[in-house]
Parts: C-alpha cells; structure tokens; sequence
C-alpha cells in the first residue's frame, strides 16, 4: 500500500546543516530580482534546473516557500537512487564517463534522500503515474504553498538555453482550476549560479492562453520562451 502524502511543514530542520554546509561552500549571497510585485504563496514557479544548482539555489533563496518536483527514483531506495544516478544524472545528462559515474554515486547516493526530503520534494513520473504527482501537488496548493518545477526537458544535458518544456506544469494548472475555478498564477524564473542570480518574471495565466487558443504543448512552449528569454535580457548582457 502507497504511503499517504503529507503536504510538507515550513519546518525542516534537516534542511539547516545541509543549508549552512553548502554557504560554507560558496552557495550565498544569491539575489533573487523580483519583476513583479511579490510571489503569491499559492502559485507555480517554473524555471531552469542548471543541473544540481537550481534546486539547491532556489532552496536557499527564494524568498516564497515551495515544494519541488524532482525524480521520484531519488525518493526511493538506496539502489534506485544509485541506478537513477549513473545511468541517468551522470551518464546520461552529464555526459561523465561510467567509472566516475558510479565512484559519485555511491556516495551521493547514501545522504540524497536525506537531502531531498529537506528541500521538500514531490516525485514526478514520465508515465501514467503523473497523475500521483498532480494529486499530491493539488494537495500543497490547497495548503497555500507554491509548487516549483523544473520542466525543461534535460535528456541531452543541461544548457542555458532551453528547448522544451514538458507540460507537466499546465496539467496541475487545469486539473486545480477544473477542482477550483481558479486560474493559478505561474511565474517564470531563471536561475544563474555564476553569477548567483535568481530572475523571477511576472505571473502568466494558463487559462488566459487557453482563451487564445493555444494547446497544452504550444502554452508549455511559450513558458519555455519566457523563462530563455529571462536569460537573454538579464544575464546573457549582463
């Protein structure tokens, strides 16, 4: 039988060492540059992974509480996390040569979850299953939280400019104003780690693009044409 999901508590105090740990290492003083008025509690976020950097950078300084979603193979065991790891992080997306690959993964994959957990993660799934994460996300939006996601598709590597976004994103947008009647607010953001820097756009409405007529693919393209252009005006001349 599934565990039932918790929406998780604003405390985490696992999440502190790690936090200090990783200001320790360089991960401080990221400016987060907000153009728009505020982020609403309850909203989506979407922005670029920058591999490992996104998640942990918006962790540490985005000034809005928010559960992520990330690959549910990194909330499993031990040998799920590690196979998640090699085959896929590393090799796959990261290009590393199978060796390191591995020799990195047995250890990562020893505290992941620990750290996973601390920067509150939904497990996401490329099939059916998705359904498991827009149920468990509704439930944290009707907690007044924000849900992060990293929509862009990685399979190549990670590049500072984008070419897709799955649509993911626009699913849980609907299906909450299906339950609802309300047209979430989805903010556009980019993360530079270089240059320690977090770019959050005004909010765009999933069904105001409905209204135009666009599908879910052509809205999660247009996000995807945000969020690179956040990079192009902001960071690239910069």
């Amino acid at each position: 039988m599934a565990k039932e999901f918790k929406v998780p508590s604003r405390k985490q105090p696992i999440w502190k060492p790690i936090k200090k740990v990783l200001e320790f290492f360089g991960w401080r003083n990221i400016k987060v540059e907000l153009l728009t008025d505020k982020i609403e509690e309850k909203s989506i976020i979407v922005s670029n992974h920058s591999a490992k950097k996104g998640p942990m950078g918006c962790e540490i300084a985005l000034p809005v509480f928010n559960v992520k979603w990330g690959a549910h193979e990194m909330l499993g065991n031990y040998r799920s996390r590690w196979n998640y790891l090699v085959n896929v992080f590393y090799t796959q997306k990261q290009k590393m040569k199978p060796l390191k690959a591995k020799f990195k993964a047995t250890f990562e994959a020893i505290f992941s979850k620990r750290i996973y957990t601390g920067m509150k993660f939904i497990g996401t799934y490329p099939d059916g299953r998705v359904k498991i994460t827009i149920r468990n996300s509704i439930k944290v939006l009707e907690d007044n939280k924000a849900i992060l996601v990293f929509p862009e598709d990685s399979n190549e590597g990670y590049f500072d400019v984008m070419t897709s976004f799955f649509p993911g994103f626009v699913m849980l947008s609907e299906q909450y104003y299906k339950i609802h009647g309300e047209d979430l607010p989805i903010y556009p953001m980019y993360y530079h780690h270089k240059s320690k820097r977090i770019i959050v756009d005004k909010p765009v409405y999933v069904q105001e693009l409905i209204k135009q007529g666009m599908n879910r693919k052509e809205i999660a393209a247009h996000f995807c044409s945000l969020v690179n252009n956040l990079y192009f005006k902001y960071i690239e001349n910069k």
